[in-house]
């Protein structure tokens, strides 16, 4: 999974005025900020994923029988 990095503008970047935090990937955020661009001010960690949750057992449903006797 690529890292991603919070990063503040610097420039209009990608249609974001100067002052912006947006995320971009490592990649790109080091191409910029090299370049003046912007300003990288940390990495996002992943978020965890939650755990499932246990489903409830079902009930078996109760069977009832008709009375045959009833004809």
């Amino acid at each position: 999974m690529a890292k991603k990095f919070k990063v503040k503008t610097k420039a209009v970047f990608n249609g974001q005025p100067p002052g912006s935090t947006i995320e971009l990937s490592e990649g790109l955020a080091r191409k910029y900020e090299s370049a003046k661009y912007l300003e990288i001010i940390e990495e996002v960690k992943p978020k965890a994923k939650p755990k499932p949750k246990a489903k409830p057992k079902k009930k078996a449903k109760e069977t009832t029988k008709k009375d045959d006797s009833k004809k």
